[in-house]
């Protein structure tokens, strides 16, 4: 346990970048464990503050793997984590020299902080894009044995990692569906008023949200989709309302492609102050149609009419969809998705359901259990260590492990020695 009694827990993610969902775990894994004297400290590639007023800053990953943080557990995820590519898309971590091992650092690096410390490592339903490569597969098992709770968030997940039938993972739904517990409809007026006088929006108006990534809107016309988008707003009497939740996604740009095109009255939000803001505008819609996931679960979570524009349609989309029994949201264009929003009721959707919250709860006690139990895992962390040793040996030879030790001005007196 940490110096100050209360115990200190990681969670890692993309926690440094201004990405509505990824920000959001930390907030949901700090409302759930905080009662039981527990602080959630986020773990990001850096530690550049995501620019959002409740966003909770992060640690550097290189700080979680240097020793210099005490801490009682490691928490990885959620988001899309399960993976080793480099991050050599983002500016950001070019500039701070993350970009080769940001990724890994999130659930190997991870793994390997908590097999130092000897404290549980913990997995909190991240995503898995695709299938690991042969040559950290291995490894990566090794780091589920090392776990004291994995979990996953969805069967498509747990397909891409392949773990082997003796290694039990829990297929829990995306802990952002919980997010009515952190703050209700009720709670977000304020915040939802606030956003309307900050744009000049009209207060009395039924607002159509929207969501556009650039790979939902990849080969189409913009002033078309406009087109479209405008005669639905006027056909329902709604404002479309565009929300751009990912700014390394390029989605303020996406959105105002969009909003040059439209005829309609409409508001953008593409300079969003919080999380809890961005909230209040999902949860405060008429309907919502969109191509972010987590502006889905967010409008779901607040009973919202909600259609997902799965395009592409990645396995995260069906996997909650299943879980909450709502596939019939899921639209593969945004045609689609409009002809499925006019069929929705009008100012209704139906809450998440009790069993899916159900599941979220004793998820959420799994990995409390996981924290109160220390030295369940120690032998899996004790493997991981043997198994890290062994790899880098394999692959890069003994220099690989011994470099640091080797002094170069030693190195030539032993030559100088040698050689006399």
């Amino acid at each position: 346990m940490t110096r100050s009694g209360e115990r200190r827990v990681l969670i890692t993610g993309m926690f440094d970048m201004q990405n509505y969902g990824d920000l959001l775990f930390p907030l949901v894994a700090r409302q759930r464990l905080a009662r039981h004297g527990i602080e959630i400290v986020p773990v990001a590639p850096t530690g550049r503050s995501p620019g959002l007023a409740d966003a909770i800053a992060p640690i550097p990953a290189a700080r979680m793997l240097s020793g210099e943080e005490e801490f009682d557990a490691v928490l990885i995820g959620g988001g899309y984590l399960i993976h080793n590519h480099p991050m050599t898309f983002l500016t950001e971590y070019i500039n701070d020299e993350v970009s080769d091992w940001a990724s890994a650092a999130l659930w190997l690096g991870a793994t390997l902080a908590a097999a130092l410390a000897d404290v549980p490592v913990l997995w909190n339903a991240p995503g898995v894009p695709h299938l690991l490569g042969r040559g950290v597969h291995p490894l990566a098992m090794s780091a589920v044995r090392a776990a004291s709770y994995v979990s996953l968030r969805d069967r498509g997940a747990a397909e891409l990692l392949s773990p082997p039938p003796d290694l039990p993972v829990a297929i829990v739904p995306d802990t952002i569906a919980g997010l009515g517990a952190l703050w209700s409809r009720q709670q977000l007026e304020a915040a939802y008023q606030g956003f309307l006088e900050r744009k000049g929006a009209d207060r009395t108006a039924r607002y159509m949200t929207l969501h556009l990534r650039d790979r939902s809107v990849a080969g189409l016309d913009m002033a078309v989709l406009a087109e479209r988008i405008d005669a639905f707003a006027q056909e329902h009497r709604l404002t479309p309302l565009l929300v751009a939740v990912g700014r390394n996604h390029d989605d303020p740009k996406t959105a105002n492609r969009l909003a040059r095109h439209l005829e309609q009255p409409h508001v953008l939000l593409d300079d969003p102050l919080s999380l809890c803001e961005m909230t209040a505008v999902f949860a405060h819609s008429a309907l919502y149609v969109g191509a972010s996931l987590h502006g889905y679960v967010a409008c779901v979570a607040h009973q919202v009419p909600s259609v997902l524009v799965a395009r592409p349609a990645y396995r995260k989309f069906a996997g909650f969809l299943e879980h909450t029994g709502r596939s019939e949201d899921m639209a593969r264009d945004w045609d689609a998705a409009l002809e499925k929003a006019a069929a929705k009721p009008a100012g209704y959707a139906p809450p998440i359901s009790a069993e899916v919250l159900a599941r979220l709860d004793e998820h959420w006690a799994r990995i409390l259990e996981g924290v109160n139990e220390p030295d369940r895992g120690a032998a899996g962390r004790r493997d991981f260590l043997r198994d890290v040793l062994r790899m880098g040996l394999d692959n890069r030879g003994p220099s690989w492990a011994l470099a640091p030790f080797l002094s170069p001005s030693g190195t030539k007196s032993l030559r100088r020695d040698v050689t006399a």
